[in-house]
């Protein structure tokens, strides 16, 4: 017997293989697997047998959510006010009255600073639009007040917020949409942030750590960094004590200067550049900025392109050829042009410097046919969200609003991608989305267009096992298999003994990492940080 084994009792689904299920893992002091064992095999009885979660049915490899605003969510608790919530299968609230009174209370518990909502669902308003600038000048006289649409692609000021941020030669009506908003939440971020002290911080982090930890998680990439000219605490800190937090963490950074990028190299376990702000190729179809190539159905316009190819090339070329892994927004098939046609010109040809790079298109949602062949050719990681048309056929219903059936037909085609040689890694875009898996693997396997549907072996694997192999990871997690680290996740039920209408039901009981449950920082910044500074450090 090796010292320090221990036998994990239960069913695992390995996802190495489809079907493939094991009774037990053996689990070394390491926290890799040393042997696995199949059903009616005899188990040793000489280990000790760490107990699962209560009611867990079956064990899958532990998530990596491969899109999350990271430092966003964590501040959230303590600066923002959620201006949505489901409620009775409908989303609350449902007209500007409603998101009146959400921030007046907000303004009421919180007497000085700036008022913050995020999460507004315009689409489900009586108003269809977000609140105007002399419309939160009397709701709050006097305070600076912002309004984030829960995509992230649109806000609205008051005029003090305006006059503070420099913003009003740019606001309509204090409304920004489109390149206005996208490049500018820079300073919005960084002011936001002053209002942040260490101690709700720390507190923040803890509390997405937790939120993750129960959701499956064992590992998120992060999207960080606002401009390329202030200083950011925020990321800076999350660079030097990431590596010690027991979420395993992937900075990515989007900034667009190389030099900006540069200074966290030595933190970094491989250089990466890109994500959204000032790496979007077009905004998002709720905000009507995604470049689409018909208008939408509501507007006289599809959306406007933020960088052309000759423009994305550009900004590609530079990390590219330093060696990094590039990253990229894109939603409409103009926007994924960009950056697509980049990736070509870069990698010379099919295939070549882009796959082995494992290069990135986020979000791929509305892509052309053509387009999805290309991105196999390119074997691209495409973090995507299908929980998007999942949870809007539900609740928000606003893609039908805005889109006209042949391009809602075109919806993120999993099969189709998977087919062609892609590897979609599911994601949630956090805050945007909850972190809840099941969410998005419902919308995988509930897909709106019934042929490009993913069955539950392969939207588990694409959370699982895709997320590890666009981190270079795969050697070591994704599956359960000898060999490789112990990260699963326990579930209530078992997924595939459940129908698909009722996957986005199954609760995940935790997270084990390296055979123990993932245990979050204490919330206390004198608790925290002991806790980060006697952690050893990876990096991230």
């Amino acid at each position: 017997m090796s010292i320090g084994d221990t036998l994990l009792v239960g069913r695992f689904y390995s996802l190495a293989r489809e079907g493939e299920r094991f009774s037990a893992l053996r689990v070394g002091p390491d926290g890799r697997i040393r042997g696995t064992y199949a059903e009616g095999e005899p188990l040793p009885p000489d280990l000790p047998r760490p107990p699962l979660p209560s009611g867990t049915a079956a064990c899958v490899p532990a998530f990596t959510d491969s899109h999350v605003h990271f430092l966003t969510k964590a501040a959230m608790g303590s600066l923002v006010t959620i201006l949505s919530r489901l409620e009775d299968g409908r989303v609350l609230p449902d007209c500007l009255e409603g998101v009146r009174v959400l921030l007046v209370e907000a303004a009421r518990e919180k007497f000085r600073g700036p008022v913050i909502g995020y999460g507004l669902a315009p689409g489900v308003l009586a108003e269809k639009r977000l609140p105007s600038a002399p419309e939160l000048d009397a709701w709050i006289p006097g305070r600076p007040v912002i309004v984030l649409s829960f995509d992230g692609h649109s806000s609205s000021y008051s005029s003090l917020a305006l006059r503070i941020l420099g913003l009003e030669s740019q606001a309509r009506d204090g409304v920004l949409t489109g390149e206005a908003h996208e490049f500018n939440m820079d300073r919005v971020m960084a002011y936001a942030m002053r209002a942040l002290s260490p101690a709700a911080l720390a507190r923040g982090i803890s509390r997405t750590i937790r939120e993750a930890a129960q959701a499956g998680l064992a590992a998120v990439d992060c999207m960080e960094g606002f401009g390329n000219e202030r200083r950011e605490p925020g990321t800076e800190i999350l660079a030097r004590i990431g590596g010690r937090l027991p979420l395993r963490l992937r900075l990515w950074l989007q900034y667009t200067l190389p030099e900006r990028v540069r200074r966290y190299e030595d933190r970094m376990a491989r250089p990466r550049a890109g994500g959204c702000l000032h790496w979007e190729m077009d905004g998002s179809i709720s905000s009507r900025s995604a470049a689409m190539d018909r208008p939408y159905r509501d507007r006289d316009h599809a959306g406007k392109l933020y960088r052309s190819p000759e423009d994305a090339f550009a900004l590609c070329r530079p990390f590219h050829e330093a060696g990094y892994q590039i990253s990229a927004h894109a939603i409409g098939p103009r926007g994924i042009e960009s950056i697509l046609s980049a990736y070509e010109r870069l990698s010379g040809g099919p295939g070549g410097t882009a796959r082995a790079r494992r290069h990135r298109i986020d979000h791929f949602e509305f892509p052309r046919p053509d387009q999805v062949e290309r991105a196999g050719r390119l074997g691209l990681i495409l973090p995507v969200q299908p929980g998007f048309a999942w949870i809007d056929a539900r609740f928000h219903k606003s893609y039908p609003e805005a889109l006209d059936d042949e391009t809602l037909a075109s919806f993120t085609p999993l099969r189709s991608l998977l087919q062609a040689g892609a590897v979609p890694a599911l994601s949630t875009d956090a805050p945007v989305q909850p972190f809840d898996p099941f969410l998005q693997i419902a919308g995988a396997v509930e897909h709106p267009v019934a042929s490009e549907s993913l069955s539950v072996y392969e939207a588990l694997r694409a959370y699982s096992r895709a997320g590890a192999y666009g981190a270079f990871e795969e050697g070591d997690r994704g599956t359960l298999e000898t060999g490789k680290y112990a990260d699963f996740a326990p579930l209530d039920r078992d997924p595939f003994e459940t129908p698909p209408a009722e996957l986005h039901r199954i609760r995940p009981l935790g997270t084990w990492t390296e055979g123990r449950p993932l245990e979050p920082p204490p919330e206390d910044l004198a608790g925290f940080l002991v806790r980060a500074l006697a952690s050893p450090r990876r990096k991230i």
